[in-house]
């Protein structure tokens, strides 16, 4: 695969005047062919979902001081807009950007067996619009869920109210099941079209709205997978909180990290080790 560059070569003294002149080539990078080679996510068989993790392990041990440090910074940034009135209740629209960033320093490991501390910030500078909106809409899915779930406490909590008229603590307690049902039923979907966003974005310059349909589709297509990652996950996370939540700092960036993994596994059918 070989792409033109810009101008052309000079002719030289012995060469015929009346030549068109030649394009200069030069051959496409690894990353390059990676961008512009983007098939339909595949199905993978669910045992890849504790491969991913796997081989997040190996990626995280590369530079494991570093990648908690990192892991640090990003939760310190949250906790830190979390607290400001109004800019805390949207910094959920931040979360492509640093995801972004992180598949960026998972893809800096893959490639090249090193870890830079800025690139967890490289989505703020390579690819800001197109993340930022991925933002929004990852807030405008999350602010509708939660609204239909509210909805559906209130109209809830009024039904089970007049059934159990002397018990409201019954009734109250019945309206917020179903509302954390609904909400759980509603948020998964806009997980499952975020998750893979952020990289399509960085590694394929994907548009928001489609790189959400693919993102959504790539998990889709992979439930079983995703169970079998959520299970391993979910082990791993109890494991980490026993010694005082310690063990987190080594869980979560394994968490994040895996989700390079299975974007390579899905998009670019890289089968695990």
């Amino acid at each position: 695969m070989i792409r033109q560059r810009e101008g052309f070569r000079g002719m030289n003294s012995d060469q015929n005047p009346y030549r068109p002149p030649e394009a200069a080539i030069e051959p496409v990078s690894e990353t390059d062919a990676a961008n512009l080679m983007l098939d339909e996510p595949r199905r993978c068989p669910a045992g890849n979902g504790s491969k991913w993790i796997g081989q997040g392990w190996q990626l995280f041990k590369v530079r494991f001081g570093l990648w908690i440090g990192m892991l640090i910074v990003l939760f310190g940034a949250f906790i830190g807009l979390s607290m400001i009135p109004i800019i805390g209740f949207l910094a959920s629209a931040i979360y492509p950007l640093f995801t972004g960033g992180w598949m960026i320093a998972s893809d800096r490991v893959h490639r090249q067996g090193e870890l830079l501390f800025e690139d967890l910030f490289a989505g703020f500078s390579l690819h800001f619009k197109p993340l930022a909106l991925l933002g929004l809409l990852y807030l405008a899915g999350t602010l509708g869920v939660m609204l239909v779930a509210g909805l559906t406490a209130l109209i809830m909590g009024g039904s089970v109210m007049m059934i159990f008229a002397g018990d409201p603590g019954t009734s109250l307690g019945l309206a917020f099941i179903v509302a954390f049902l609904v909400y759980m039923a509603l948020f998964v979907p806009v997980l499952m079209a975020i998750w893979f966003a952020p990289a399509l974005v960085v590694f394929h310059a994907v548009e928001p709205i489609p790189a959400v349909k693919l993102s959504f589709i790539a998990c889709l297509r992979n439930i079983p997978a995703f169970l079998v990652y959520g299970l391993v996950g979910l082990i791993m996370l109890i494991a980490g909180a026993i010694p005082l939540l310690l063990g987190w700092l080594v869980v979560y960036p394994i968490l994040m990290i895996a989700v390079y993994t299975a974007y390579r596994d899905i998009f670019l059918g890289e089968d695990p080790d």
